[in-house]
């Protein structure tokens, strides 16, 4: 029996396998729906082996961009004992034989989980949690118990000398096959998904690609030294090679490239997959692409800072530490910071704020990224209120007067409001921009008297002053608006009347 392997499971999955799929030759594209069910119950689970991912793509594959970004943050994210690599067809030959011919290729994309004990054809946003699914059940499949040795050692140029070695643990003679596949961490030969990205973890080369007959408690070891320059690539350096190795069982079972029933294909289940990296750890990339850009001028109080922060070895999960503030250079505010994009909270009016990123990976390595600034925008006061009542009262009566204000920044806004008799309103609020503000007042005098008011926002940028006159007149009478509006028409008629009235 295969020894297992422990490992966090965040989760269990169940979906169909079903996405959008591109017709191999065809360049047809099916748009397919998935379903996907997650629960997260927090437990441990085994595996008895590494589970070995192969993915059918083509860099004109308008959905292999789902199923490569799925794969890429599912070995990423460390979940799962889980290798992969990307059959890149039309871009490599031997890519496309192992996926078109010996698989049956239905379309792209598809992955053959563990040699095709589980099939998921199609890609789409929902990618990650089928393949999820699958390689759960793959991992607590019954394997052989078979052990891998794989190293390899960078000899200069484009040379590498592979040594691996397969250990039968059983008690009885073990018949398989080995892979060693030739990859390299993201390719340099500018193989991309049509979403842009290089393609990850692309298959080169085959450095072993042959059958096994090992004996009970027995073992195979070979080398080999592959040259990059002399299969066609000269571009492969050494800290950007990563080599897999899978061992497939000799036992035969029927897979179907389209399940449930096409596309037949002779499927060979795999006991056992490790990965080796030829060279170290690279440190991450510059900070690049600021949000507000460099130099930017009348940027929003409000807005949020971000970055484009990227590893040549994607699979390193990076931290960022954040320098911000309105000095030069600016001071520390976040550290071990894991997303690219930082509220600052409500920033000041017409000031330059200078912000400075430095990335880190897991393993020490940094790289700091030059100080960028900006200047947040100058603030526009609110308009002059608008002030609506009745232009003509009696003394000791209140009397309804409406104050509104709009504010091009849509901040609140405080009314100053003098009643001209003395009484003071002074700065009410704050009032959402463009609220209605209601108030009333008396007055005992017979005269006329100025309203006068002006408004603020909460920045104190501060409006002109509106004036608005209401008459109080000499003679005590109860105010009717229609008897009002009736007498003015009246006396304008007869402008005599005005005289002997007092109006």
């Amino acid at each position: 029996m295969k020894k297992i392997i422990p490992f966090l499971v965040v989760g269990i999955f169940i979906l169909s396998s079903f996405g959008a799929v591109a017709i191999n030759n065809e360049a047809k594209v099916y748009d397919l729906n998935i379903d996907e069910n997650e629960q997260d119950v927090g437990n441990t689970r085994e595996f008895t082996h590494t589970v070995f991912a192969e993915l059918g793509t083509a860099t004109w594959c308008g959905y292999c961009k789902y199923a490569h970004a799925a794969l890429k943050k599912i070995y990423a994210s460390s979940d799962y004992p889980f290798n992969f690599v990307s059959l890149v067809c039309d871009k490599n030959t031997e890519a496309y034989w192992r996926a078109d011919i010996q698989y049956n290729l239905y379309g792209y994309p598809t992955v053959w989980f563990d040699g095709g004990y589980e099939v998921d054809v199609g890609g789409s946003s929902g990618s990650e949690s089928a393949y999820r699914a699958s390689i759960n059940s793959c991992g607590n499949r019954v394997v052989e118990d078979i052990d891998i040795d794989l190293s390899a050692t960078w000899l200069g140029g484009t040379e590498v000398d592979i040594d691996i070695t397969v250990y039968n643990n059983e008690a009885t003679t073990y018949g398989g096959h080995v892979r060693v596949y030739i990859t390299e961490i993201a390719s340099s030969m500018g193989w991309k998904d049509t979403g842009g990205y290089l393609y990850t973890f692309p298959f080169l080369d085959f450095a072993f690609n042959q059958s096994l007959s090992i004996p009970s408690a027995g073992s195979w070891s070979d080398s080999m030294t592959w040259n990059g320059a002399a299969s066609g690539y000269s571009s492969v350096t050494e800290d950007n090679l990563m080599i897999f190795a899978a061992v497939f069982n000799d036992q035969w079972n029927q897979g179907y490239s389209y399940p449930p029933s096409s596309n037949p294909f002779d499927a060979y289940y795999v006991d056992e997959s490790v990965s080796y990296r030829v060279g170290s750890n690279r440190a991450p990339d510059t900070p690049s692409y600021p949000n507000p850009a460099d130099g930017s001028t009348d940027v929003d109080i409000n807005s949020d800072i971000s970055w484009q922060g990227e590893d040549p070895d994607w699979f390193d999960t990076l931290t960022y530490d954040i320098h911000f503030g309105t000095t030069n250079p600016p001071p520390l505010v976040e550290s071990d910071y894991e997303d690219v994009t930082y509220d600052p909270g409500t920033l000041d009016y017409d000031t330059i704020y200078y912000w400075k990123i430095i990335a880190s990976d897991p393993y020490g390595e940094s790289a700091e990224g030059p100080v960028w600034d900006f200047t947040t925008k100058q603030n526009t006061g609110p308009t002059d209120p608008e002030i609506v009542g009745p232009p003509r009262g009696v003394p000791d009566t209140e009397y309804s007067f409406t104050f509104v204000s709009n504010d091009s920044d849509d901040s609140d806004v405080y009314y100053y409001i003098d009643w001209g008799d003395g009484n003071i309103e002074e700065w009410i609020g704050p009032y959402n921009s463009g609220t209605i503000v209601r108030l009333s007042h008396s007055w005992e005098e017979q005269t006329i008297f100025i309203i006068k008011a002006k408004a603020k926002d909460i920045y104190d940028a501060e409006s002109g002053w509106s004036e608005f006159e209401i008459e109080i007149p000499r003679i005590r009478n109860t105010y009717n608006p229609l008897l009002q509006h009736f007498l003015e028409r009246f006396v304008n008629a007869f402008p005599i009347l005005r005289q002997i009235l007092g109006l």
